[in-house]
């Protein structure tokens, strides 16, 4: 069985990118999924005051948001899957976590910005793209 990293966000491109894995489920065969949601390490002064119990239950409540319907269209389809929320920078978690579960891909949704934009903003897409050492698919929504 072929095991998949899908990294969530929220955004059509990571939900085009579920959609990817049922397609290629449909023609390639079963898939075990791992989708993780990435929560930036939360700053002092934004926390100031939390016990660390409260900030872990408000970036749990923000990750049950991005999976839900993520976790709809893959329990829809008959694609078992696992959920995680990790803690920092996103493209280093992605690619690291892909290594600690073992892996063979990471299917990701992205923006697509090319030119200076992707160079100012950076990329998410393109770390994880620097970083791994397996094969990465990157999704762009259809209407975006």
């Amino acid at each position: 069985m072929r095991s998949v990293l899908l990294p969530v966000d929220g955004s059509n491109h990571a939900f085009a990118a579920a959609l990817y894995l049922i397609e290629f489920a449909k023609l390639h065969g079963s898939l075990e999924v791992h989708v993780v949601h990435v929560e930036p390490a939360p700053v002092a002064w934004q926390t100031q005051g939390m016990a660390e119990v409260e900030i872990q239950r408000h970036q749990a409540a923000r990750a049950d948001i991005v999976f839900k319907p993520v976790h709809k269209v893959l329990s829809e389809a008959g694609i078992r899957h696992e959920t995680y929320v990790r803690q920092g920078e996103t493209a280093e978690v992605i690619v690291g976590l892909a290594d600690e579960l073992g892996c063979d891909s990471i299917v990701m949704g992205t923006r697509g910005m090319g030119g200076l934009a992707a160079l100012a903003l950076g990329s998410v897409t393109r770390k994880v793209l620097h970083l791994a050492t397996k094969p990465v698919v990157c999704v762009k929504a259809e209407n975006d």
